[in-house]
């Protein structure tokens, strides 16, 4: 039968262990609060438990300073020991500070730093030491990167200018992003019915279906136009604009001329388009110009609408001298700096027509607030490319838009004087 002194130790009756060892005194401590509760040496039932609670460690830490204190008396020893074994420099020894691991690694190039292998082997340094290096220190760790357009100096001078132009004089010589209200972007963006590699969450009971193609560029694409403006709010209206124009699919219906087992010889089916000059001008003046007119709100033309778009080859093919050619009126195309990307749902699909609704219905879906971020990070982009002389060689940083800004709709970027003043004098400066 166990003593009374020692009850059952359970995890629910223990706090969370401290983060450092017991110290002398807070040993002799414990054992002189337990001695004073102990009557013929035996302790009432539960006492390591509520010990243990207090200090915040383990109850068997407690029972083994007991048994510990009470062995040394019973040895003839007039003062119960309590003194903690670990004594000095206890623990493994280091073999390697984390500023030598650190040293070691920063000598290897950034191309041999792919993965811990490689570090490992190019800086003599063992995987495990790494991997423990980077759980201990935080300061080592995985960075993805992204290879960006190579721009020349024609090139940062023109993104600079684009980026420039968008600021407005506010108060005490600051400087912000004007709202772009007036903008529209179009963008076309691929859509594939399923793709390479996918992750899926599974029990180990489980077996993910095999998913085959005869051969990955079979893999069906289709592409989309989308026109987006900036969410806005019209208090004296009380009407919301949630900045979605619309989005189109490039695909037409032909006629199959051979049989398969999915359809017979003769069907209508969808085949994606392929996309030029001609059939890019057909979309744009059938189908973004009158969604324009129709769900742009009327409060915002007084100066103008821009549909900006990147410089693709069949943008070309859109002007704004294209646009009054064909009677259009009050809209004009405006085009972002070349090789500028930067300035720019998921739905199972099994077939063109269900890839078409989904995307689609990506579109309908996307909450307003989230639109609005996308403007947001547009202008500190343009802020970000100003300071770096209309280059791309910068970070985009975590803004906390969700803390930090009330109304994604009215907030603007300001951009700081030095960036400012900077990018003014490099416009400003003979080429």
């Amino acid at each position: 039968m166990p003593s009374a002194s020692r009850a059952t130790v359970t995890s629910s009756a223990l706090s969370p262990r401290r983060p450092r060892n017991l110290s002398d005194v807070d040993r002799r401590m414990i054992y002189e609060r337990l001695l004073e509760i102990s009557v013929d040496g035996k302790l009432p039932h539960g006492s390591f438990v509520k010990a243990a609670l207090h200090v915040g460690c383990h109850a068997r830490t407690i029972s083994r300073l007991w048994d510990q204190a009470r062995a040394s008396i019973a040895a003839g020893s007039a003062v119960a020991d309590t003194s903690a074994k670990m004594k000095g420099n206890c623990g493994p020894k280091v073999k390697r500070q984390p500023s030598e691991i650190e040293a070691a690694i920063k000598a290897v190039a950034h191309h041999d730093r792919q993965t811990r292998r490689s570090t490992a082997f190019h800086s003599k340094i063992p995987k495990t030491f790494i991997i423990r290096h980077m759980a201990k220190e935080k300061t080592l760790k995985g960075c993805s990167h992204r290879v960006k357009p190579s721009l020349t100096e024609d090139n940062k001078k023109a993104r600079l200018k684009f980026a420039f132009n968008f600021l407005r004089s506010g108060l005490s010589e600051s400087h912000f992003f004007e709202n772009m209200y007036i903008y529209v972007h179009v963008d076309e963006k691929w859509f594939s019915i399923t793709q390479v590699n996918r992750k899926f969450y599974v029990y180990e009971d489980e077996t993910v279906a095999i998913r085959a193609v005869k051969s990955k560029r079979f893999i069906t694409k289709v592409m989309f136009l989308t026109a987006v403006a900036r969410p806005r709010h019209y208090a004296h209206r009380n009407r919301h604009f949630d900045g979605k124009i619309g989005i189109w699919r490039f695909v037409e219906h032909t006629v199959a001329h051979r049989k398969c087992r999915n359809r017979p010889k003769g069907a209508i089916v969808t085949t994606p388009q392929s996309v030029d000059g001609v059939v890019y001008s057909h979309i744009i003046m059938n189908k973004v110009v009158p969604a324009i007119q129709e769900r742009f709100p009327k409060g915002g033309r007084s100066g103008g609408i821009f549909v900006q778009q990147d410089n693709a080859s069949p943008h070309k093919t859109v002007t704004t001298d294209t646009l009054m050619s064909h009677g259009v009126s009050g809209i004009s195309m405006a085009n972002q700096p070349a090789n500028s990307p930067d300035f720019n749902q998921k739905k199972q699909s099994k077939s063109i027509d269900e890839l078409i609704s989904a995307v689609e219905d990506a579109l309908y879906e996307l909450p307003s607030e989230t639109l609005g971020k996308t403007f947001v990070s547009l202008q500190k982009v343009m802020e970000l490319a100003m300071h770096d002389g209309g280059g791309n060689n910068y970070k985009l940083p975590h803004m906390r838009k969700d803390v930090n800004i009330k109304d994604m709709a009215l907030y603007n970027v300001k951009c700081s004087s030095s960036t400012y003043a900077s990018a003014s004098t490099q416009i400003n400066s003979p080429s």
